[in-house]
Protein backbone atom coordinates (compact mmCIF):
# COMPACT_ATOMS: atom_id res chain seq x y z
CA UNK A 1 0.00 0.00 0.00
CA UNK A 2 1.12 3.43 -0.43
CA UNK A 3 3.45 4.60 2.55
CA UNK A 4 4.51 8.19 1.43
CA UNK A 5 2.39 10.97 -0.15
CA UNK A 6 3.91 13.86 -2.04
CA UNK A 7 1.71 16.87 -0.67
CA UNK A 8 2.41 20.52 -1.45
CA UNK A 9 1.51 22.61 2.18
CA UNK A 10 2.76 25.59 3.82
CA UNK A 11 4.48 25.25 7.20
CA UNK A 12 3.22 26.39 10.51
CA UNK A 13 3.95 24.33 13.41
CA UNK A 14 1.25 23.33 15.62
CA UNK A 15 -0.24 22.19 19.47
CA UNK A 16 -1.62 21.83 23.06
CA UNK A 17 -3.38 23.98 25.66
CA UNK A 18 -3.28 26.58 24.53
CA UNK A 19 -6.19 28.56 26.26
CA UNK A 20 -5.14 28.53 29.49
CA UNK A 21 -3.31 31.82 31.46
CA UNK A 22 -1.96 30.48 34.64
CA UNK A 23 1.67 29.87 32.62
CA UNK A 24 1.27 33.09 30.59
CA UNK A 25 2.07 36.31 32.10
CA UNK A 26 1.33 39.46 29.90
CA UNK A 27 3.89 41.49 28.20
CA UNK A 28 4.10 45.17 26.65
CA UNK A 29 4.52 44.94 22.78
CA UNK A 30 6.93 47.06 21.29
CA UNK A 31 5.34 50.49 19.56
CA UNK A 32 5.88 48.79 16.34
CA UNK A 33 4.45 45.42 16.40
CA UNK A 34 5.22 41.98 16.38
CA UNK A 35 6.08 39.95 13.46
CA UNK A 36 4.95 36.08 13.27
CA UNK A 37 7.56 34.06 11.07
CA UNK A 38 8.48 30.42 10.66
CA UNK A 39 12.12 29.41 10.91
CA UNK A 40 12.66 27.53 7.61
CA UNK A 41 16.00 26.93 7.94
CA UNK A 42 17.67 23.64 6.10
CA UNK A 43 17.81 21.12 8.49
CA UNK A 44 15.42 22.34 11.21
CA UNK A 45 13.66 19.69 13.12
CA UNK A 46 10.00 20.09 14.98
CA UNK A 47 8.45 17.71 17.09
CA UNK A 48 4.58 17.49 17.57
CA UNK A 49 2.40 15.50 19.45
CA UNK A 50 -1.28 15.33 18.30
CA UNK A 51 -4.72 14.44 20.24
CA UNK A 52 -7.91 14.29 18.58
CA UNK A 53 -11.09 13.52 20.02
CA UNK A 54 -14.46 13.20 18.43
CA UNK A 55 -17.80 12.38 19.89
CA UNK A 56 -20.46 11.12 17.42
CA UNK A 57 -24.45 11.90 17.72
CA UNK A 58 -25.81 10.16 15.02
CA UNK A 59 -29.86 11.11 13.40
CA UNK A 60 -31.09 7.84 14.39
CA UNK A 61 -30.40 8.64 18.13
CA UNK A 62 -27.38 6.35 18.51
CA UNK A 63 -24.03 8.05 20.28
CA UNK A 64 -20.26 6.71 19.68
CA UNK A 65 -16.78 8.27 20.71
CA UNK A 66 -13.57 7.65 18.99
CA UNK A 67 -10.36 9.48 18.55
CA UNK A 68 -6.49 8.90 18.14
CA UNK A 69 -3.29 10.25 19.38
CA UNK A 70 0.18 10.31 17.60
CA UNK A 71 3.32 12.13 17.47
CA UNK A 72 4.80 14.09 14.40
CA UNK A 73 8.21 14.89 13.28
CA UNK A 74 9.05 17.97 10.72
CA UNK A 75 12.59 18.15 9.03
CA UNK A 76 12.99 21.09 6.90
CA UNK A 77 14.31 19.71 3.85
CA UNK A 78 15.35 22.94 1.67
CA UNK A 79 13.82 24.98 -1.20
CA UNK A 80 11.50 23.58 -2.97
CA UNK A 81 12.73 22.70 -6.79
CA UNK A 82 9.87 23.88 -8.40
CA UNK A 83 10.40 27.23 -6.57
CA UNK A 84 6.78 26.93 -4.93
CA UNK A 85 8.83 27.59 -1.63
CA UNK A 86 10.79 25.11 1.48
CA UNK A 87 10.27 21.73 1.36
CA UNK A 88 9.10 19.83 4.20
CA UNK A 89 8.53 16.31 5.51
CA UNK A 90 6.35 14.86 8.27
CA UNK A 91 6.88 11.32 10.10
CA UNK A 92 3.74 9.92 11.75
CA UNK A 93 5.21 7.97 14.83
CA UNK A 94 3.30 6.24 18.29
CA UNK A 95 0.08 5.95 16.64
CA UNK A 96 -2.54 5.27 18.76
CA UNK A 97 -6.35 5.06 17.17
CA UNK A 98 -9.52 4.51 19.17
CA UNK A 99 -12.14 4.22 17.00
CA UNK A 100 -16.12 3.26 17.43
CA UNK A 101 -18.66 1.96 15.19
CA UNK A 102 -22.82 2.77 14.74
CA UNK A 103 -24.57 -0.37 15.23
CA UNK A 104 -24.97 -3.09 12.40
CA UNK A 105 -21.78 -2.12 11.09
CA UNK A 106 -20.54 -4.91 8.63
CA UNK A 107 -17.15 -5.30 9.39
CA UNK A 108 -14.89 -5.29 12.71
CA UNK A 109 -13.42 -2.24 14.11
CA UNK A 110 -10.59 -4.06 15.27
CA UNK A 111 -9.25 -4.95 12.10
CA UNK A 112 -9.72 -1.76 10.72
CA UNK A 113 -7.67 -0.28 13.83
CA UNK A 114 -5.16 -2.16 13.38
CA UNK A 115 -4.77 -1.54 9.01
CA UNK A 116 -5.23 2.12 9.89
CA UNK A 117 -2.28 1.88 12.41
CA UNK A 118 -0.05 0.06 10.10
CA UNK A 119 -0.52 2.60 7.55
CA UNK A 120 -0.17 5.78 9.24
CA UNK A 121 2.67 4.41 11.64
CA UNK A 122 6.25 5.35 9.71
CA UNK A 123 3.99 7.45 7.47
CA UNK A 124 5.71 10.38 5.58
CA UNK A 125 3.99 13.57 4.06
CA UNK A 126 6.14 15.47 1.65
CA UNK A 127 4.93 18.89 1.63
CA UNK A 128 5.90 22.62 0.58
CA UNK A 129 5.92 25.20 2.73
CA UNK A 130 6.18 29.12 2.12
CA UNK A 131 7.48 31.61 4.34
CA UNK A 132 3.72 32.77 5.86
CA UNK A 133 2.59 29.18 6.90
CA UNK A 134 -0.33 28.63 4.44
CA UNK A 135 -1.31 25.48 2.93
CA UNK A 136 -0.81 24.84 -1.15
CA UNK A 137 -2.38 21.73 -0.99
CA UNK A 138 -3.23 18.07 -0.34
CA UNK A 139 -3.10 15.25 -1.60
CA UNK A 140 -5.93 12.54 -2.06
CA UNK A 141 -6.08 8.74 -0.71
CA UNK A 142 -5.84 5.71 -3.51
CA UNK A 143 -9.17 5.88 -4.72
CA UNK A 144 -9.05 1.84 -4.33
CA UNK A 145 -8.58 2.30 -0.49
CA UNK A 146 -11.62 0.63 1.17
CA UNK A 147 -14.29 3.59 2.28
CA UNK A 148 -13.80 2.84 6.24
CA UNK A 149 -10.09 2.79 5.95
CA UNK A 150 -9.94 5.86 4.01
CA UNK A 151 -12.00 7.72 5.90
CA UNK A 152 -9.74 7.47 9.32
CA UNK A 153 -6.73 8.02 7.19
CA UNK A 154 -8.17 11.10 5.85
CA UNK A 155 -8.80 12.05 9.21
CA UNK A 156 -5.10 11.53 10.38
CA UNK A 157 -4.35 13.43 7.31
CA UNK A 158 -6.30 16.57 7.36
CA UNK A 159 -5.84 16.83 11.44
CA UNK A 160 -1.89 16.75 10.21
CA UNK A 161 -2.91 19.95 7.85
CA UNK A 162 -5.02 21.75 10.42
CA UNK A 163 -1.42 21.76 12.37
CA UNK A 164 -0.50 24.20 9.99
CA UNK A 165 -1.48 28.55 10.53
CA UNK A 166 -0.80 31.14 7.74
CA UNK A 167 0.26 34.68 9.38
CA UNK A 168 0.71 37.61 7.70
CA UNK A 169 4.62 39.27 7.08
CA UNK A 170 3.08 42.51 8.38
CA UNK A 171 4.29 43.26 11.95
CA UNK A 172 1.00 42.98 14.07
CA UNK A 173 -0.54 44.43 17.09
CA UNK A 174 -3.19 43.78 19.94
CA UNK A 175 -6.96 43.79 18.02
CA UNK A 176 -5.30 43.30 14.25
CA UNK A 177 -6.93 40.32 11.96
CA UNK A 178 -6.79 38.65 8.76
CA UNK A 179 -8.83 36.27 6.81
CA UNK A 180 -7.44 33.33 4.39
CA UNK A 181 -9.47 31.40 2.34
CA UNK A 182 -8.59 27.84 1.27
CA UNK A 183 -10.14 25.72 -1.87
CA UNK A 184 -9.56 21.95 -2.50
CA UNK A 185 -10.57 19.94 -5.43
CA UNK A 186 -12.81 20.99 -8.24
CA UNK A 187 -16.44 22.40 -7.63
CA UNK A 188 -19.22 20.26 -9.05
CA UNK A 189 -16.56 17.59 -10.33
CA UNK A 190 -16.54 14.04 -9.10
CA UNK A 191 -14.77 13.42 -6.04
CA UNK A 192 -14.23 15.85 -2.68
CA UNK A 193 -14.34 19.50 -2.67
CA UNK A 194 -13.44 21.99 -0.07
CA UNK A 195 -13.80 25.77 0.39
CA UNK A 196 -13.20 27.19 4.01
CA UNK A 197 -12.86 30.88 5.06
CA UNK A 198 -11.06 31.60 8.43
CA UNK A 199 -10.54 34.85 10.46
CA UNK A 200 -7.26 35.35 13.01
CA UNK A 201 -6.94 38.15 15.31
CA UNK A 202 -4.25 39.03 17.78
CA UNK A 203 -5.49 38.71 21.39
CA UNK A 204 -2.37 39.64 22.99
CA UNK A 205 1.32 38.93 23.92
CA UNK A 206 2.82 36.53 26.56
CA UNK A 207 5.63 35.11 28.22
CA UNK A 208 5.30 31.48 28.34
CA UNK A 209 6.84 30.11 31.48
CA UNK A 210 6.45 26.76 30.63
CA UNK A 211 8.92 26.87 27.55
CA UNK A 212 10.39 30.01 28.53
CA UNK A 213 9.34 31.76 25.53
CA UNK A 214 7.73 35.22 24.28
CA UNK A 215 4.29 34.10 22.45
CA UNK A 216 1.61 35.74 20.72
CA UNK A 217 -1.70 34.42 21.13
CA UNK A 218 -4.38 34.08 18.48
CA UNK A 219 -7.68 33.41 18.43
CA UNK A 220 -9.21 31.62 15.00
CA UNK A 221 -12.66 31.39 13.77
CA UNK A 222 -13.22 29.01 10.55
CA UNK A 223 -16.27 28.08 8.33
CA UNK A 224 -15.91 25.13 5.82
CA UNK A 225 -18.17 23.11 3.85
CA UNK A 226 -16.91 20.01 1.66
CA UNK A 227 -18.68 18.59 -0.53
CA UNK A 228 -18.23 14.68 -2.20
CA UNK A 229 -19.59 14.08 -5.19
CA UNK A 230 -20.02 10.93 -7.36
CA UNK A 231 -21.76 9.35 -10.43
CA UNK A 232 -24.93 9.05 -7.71
CA UNK A 233 -25.59 12.51 -6.41
CA UNK A 234 -23.28 14.60 -4.27
CA UNK A 235 -23.23 15.21 -0.08
CA UNK A 236 -22.33 18.58 1.46
CA UNK A 237 -20.69 18.49 5.10
CA UNK A 238 -20.17 21.84 7.04
CA UNK A 239 -17.90 22.62 9.63
CA UNK A 240 -17.58 25.64 12.09
CA UNK A 241 -14.12 25.35 14.49
CA UNK A 242 -12.83 27.84 17.24
CA UNK A 243 -8.70 27.92 17.63
CA UNK A 244 -6.94 29.11 20.05
CA UNK A 245 -3.09 29.34 19.04
CA UNK A 246 0.12 30.40 20.88
CA UNK A 247 2.72 31.78 17.86
CA UNK A 248 6.49 31.99 19.67
CA UNK A 249 7.21 34.61 17.46
CA UNK A 250 10.95 34.98 19.43
CA UNK A 251 11.41 31.50 18.35
CA UNK A 252 9.66 31.80 15.14
CA UNK A 253 7.59 28.45 15.28
CA UNK A 254 4.18 27.84 16.28
CA UNK A 255 4.18 26.23 19.86
CA UNK A 256 0.57 25.29 20.63
CA UNK A 257 -3.11 24.86 19.48
CA UNK A 258 -6.59 23.33 21.19
CA UNK A 259 -9.32 23.64 18.41
CA UNK A 260 -12.89 22.66 18.80
CA UNK A 261 -15.10 21.91 16.01
CA UNK A 262 -18.71 21.40 14.96
CA UNK A 263 -19.18 19.06 12.11
CA UNK A 264 -23.26 19.08 11.03
CA UNK A 265 -23.27 16.18 8.46
CA UNK A 266 -27.03 15.89 7.15
CA UNK A 267 -29.01 12.48 7.56
CA UNK A 268 -25.86 11.31 9.35
CA UNK A 269 -24.73 12.61 11.85
CA UNK A 270 -23.45 15.93 13.96
CA UNK A 271 -19.77 15.23 15.56
CA UNK A 272 -17.73 17.26 18.28
CA UNK A 273 -14.06 17.52 17.81
CA UNK A 274 -11.64 18.84 19.84
CA UNK A 275 -7.59 18.59 18.91
CA UNK A 276 -4.52 19.66 20.58
CA UNK A 277 -1.54 19.41 19.72
CA UNK A 278 1.99 20.80 21.11
CA UNK A 279 5.36 21.35 19.38
CA UNK A 280 8.77 22.09 20.23
CA UNK A 281 11.53 23.60 18.08
CA UNK A 282 15.11 20.69 18.19
CA UNK A 283 18.20 21.63 17.04
CA UNK A 284 19.45 20.72 13.48
CA UNK A 285 20.89 17.37 13.84
CA UNK A 286 24.92 17.30 12.45
CA UNK A 287 25.07 16.84 8.99
CA UNK A 288 21.89 19.53 8.94
CA UNK A 289 20.16 19.24 5.79
CA UNK A 290 22.42 16.84 4.13
CA UNK A 291 21.43 14.35 7.14
CA UNK A 292 18.14 14.94 7.17
CA UNK A 293 17.54 13.85 3.30
CA UNK A 294 19.56 10.64 4.16
CA UNK A 295 17.07 9.63 7.28
CA UNK A 296 13.82 10.48 4.89
CA UNK A 297 14.85 9.18 1.36
CA UNK A 298 15.50 5.62 2.80
CA UNK A 299 15.75 3.19 -0.46
CA UNK A 300 17.56 0.64 0.67
CA UNK A 301 15.09 -2.15 1.82
CA UNK A 302 17.46 -3.76 4.30
CA UNK A 303 17.12 -0.35 6.41
CA UNK A 304 15.54 -0.93 9.54
CA UNK A 305 13.44 2.52 8.56
CA UNK A 306 13.12 1.76 5.38
CA UNK A 307 8.80 1.97 4.84
CA UNK A 308 8.44 0.94 1.26
CA UNK A 309 6.80 -2.49 -0.23
CA UNK A 310 10.46 -3.34 -2.06
CA UNK A 311 11.55 -7.53 -0.23
CA UNK A 312 15.00 -7.01 1.70
CA UNK A 313 18.16 -9.12 -0.41
CA UNK A 314 20.68 -10.12 2.72
CA UNK A 315 23.94 -9.17 0.78
CA UNK A 316 24.88 -11.89 -1.25
CA UNK A 317 21.62 -13.35 -1.63
CA UNK A 318 21.41 -14.48 -5.34
CA UNK A 319 18.37 -13.14 -7.35
CA UNK A 320 16.26 -15.78 -8.35
CA UNK A 321 15.95 -14.52 -11.46
CA UNK A 322 20.09 -14.57 -12.16
CA UNK A 323 20.27 -18.09 -10.70
CA UNK A 324 19.98 -19.48 -14.21
CA UNK A 325 22.52 -16.62 -16.05
CA UNK A 326 26.54 -17.84 -17.13
CA UNK A 327 28.97 -16.11 -15.42
CA UNK A 328 31.17 -16.30 -18.49
CA UNK A 329 30.02 -14.85 -21.84
CA UNK A 330 30.07 -17.63 -24.85
CA UNK A 331 32.64 -17.16 -27.59
CA UNK A 332 32.36 -14.57 -30.20
CA UNK A 333 29.47 -16.17 -32.61
CA UNK A 334 28.11 -18.54 -30.05
CA UNK A 335 24.50 -18.55 -28.64
CA UNK A 336 25.06 -17.73 -24.78
CA UNK A 337 23.44 -21.00 -23.31
CA UNK A 338 20.37 -20.55 -20.95
CA UNK A 339 21.36 -23.16 -18.56
CA UNK A 340 24.87 -23.98 -17.40
CA UNK A 341 25.77 -27.09 -19.08
CA UNK A 342 25.99 -30.21 -17.17
CA UNK A 343 29.25 -31.73 -16.15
Amino acid sequence: MMRRLLVALLLCTAPLACGGGKNLQKLEAPASGVTLAYDLSPGQVYKGSVSNSESVRATSGASLSRGFDFDVTLAVRGPDPKGQGTMVTARYSNVNIRWGLPPGATFSVGELVSKATSQLQGLEVDFVVDETGKVQSMPELPSDMPEELRFVLQEAIDTLETAFLPVPARPLKVGDSWKDDKVRGRKGKLGRYLEASTTSTVEGFFRDETKQSDVTKLKIEETETEITTAKTGSHEVKKQTATTALFAHADRYLSSLERTRQTFDPGNATIFTTLKVQWTKSPPPQGSAAAIKQVQDITDPCHPDYVGGEECQPAGAADPGDAAAPTQPGPAGDPVPVTPPKS
